[in-house]
């Protein structure tokens, strides 16, 4: 009886890794390669000039305009994100300030290598590229304008190293734990830290024009009808770059989240926080979002004297 019970047991053992088997070719078969595609020029105004440079983690691309004082854009974590999402408000501060928007590691047109990324890995590339783009700078450091997670790697950077940062303004900062509107669930964590799953997902699902539309038009806007067809290329575009799934797959299976409100208590007070809207207000009302960034700046000028 106990030798049937063990041979059933083996048996319906063998049945699950041959059907586990299978899965997995299954989804090799079924995890379609990227093609590389020519991401859209108006990934950023035409008066910009586009540069790049190198930095530890990887090569970072970056668009640049006017002359005084640094003023950095970072854009946020999101299927298809990249320095397009502050693409309408950047001209604004031209006459002042020597604006740069960049693309993350990961993102846009800036280097995509195959690695699971950590939020440190982020800080990192942000003090390479401000040491690399201000060097002999004598304007004074850069303020930073982030929005999202990237607004939370900013707050980290000015805690490891404070000397590169003048000052910050952040649209809905966040410490990686958030998903459009949701918090990231353990199910999603534990779903994209699989990796060829995580791959099947991202390349049949995350990154199709069919869900970037349905994500811009339901979450990122608040108002539908504002998405535009440039949007929709940009945003599906850099989405379905070969390796745009790494960062991506690591910011869902929750990789780059860190503790943003413990940084955000040793910023003092070098940061001024924008009230919160529509994920992607950058683009959906540049008008409204270039004024309160100018306010921002007025406020932290005013902080420092």
């Amino acid at each position: 009886m106990r030798k049937k019970l063990l041979g059933k047991q083996a048996w319906t053992l063998g049945v699950g890794a041959g059907f586990a088997g299978l899965a997995v070719v299954a989804l090799k078969f079924f995890v379609r390669s990227a093609t590389k595609l020519r991401v859209p020029d108006s990934i950023s105004p035409a008066v910009f000039s586009t540069k790049v440079v190198n930095t530890a983690l990887g090569e970072t691309v970056y668009h640049e305009a006017g002359s005084g004082q640094p003023l950095i854009f970072v854009h946020d974590i999101c299927c298809g994100g990249s320095s397009y999402e502050w693409s309408k408000v950047c001209p604004a501060f031209v006459r002042d300030h020597r604006v740069i928007a960049l693309d993350l590691v990961g993102f846009g047109e800036s280097a995509r290598p195959a690695r699971r990324f950590t939020a440190a890995d982020y800080v990192g590339q942000l003090a390479d590229f401000v040491r690399a783009v201000t060097r002999g700078d004598a304007t004074g450091p850069a303020v930073f304008v982030a929005s999202g997670l990237g607004a939370g790697f900013c707050a980290a950077l000015a805690v490891a190293h404070p000397e590169l940062v003048g000052g910050m303004v952040f649209y809905r900062p966040n410490g990686g734990g958030e998903f459009g509107l949701q918090p990231i669930s353990a199910m999603t964590k534990v779903i994209y830290r699989q990796a060829l799953l995580g791959r099947f997902l991202y390349r049949n699902h995350l990154s199709t024009r069919k869900t970037i539309v349905q994500w811009l038009r339901e979450e990122a806007f608040s108002q539908p009808e504002k998405v535009s067809d440039v949007d929709l290329q940009v945003f599906a575009t850099c989405a379905q770059q070969p390796g745009a799934e790494h960062a991506v797959l690591s910011w869902l299976g929750g990789r780059l989240a860190f503790d943003f409100g413990e940084a955000a208590l040793k910023l003092r007070n070098r940061v001024q926080v924008l009230e919160s809207g529509a994920l992607l207000a950058a683009l959906e009302t540049p008008e409204k979002m270039a004024s309160a960034v100018a306010d921002g700046l007025d406020a932290l000028r005013r902080m420092t004297g």
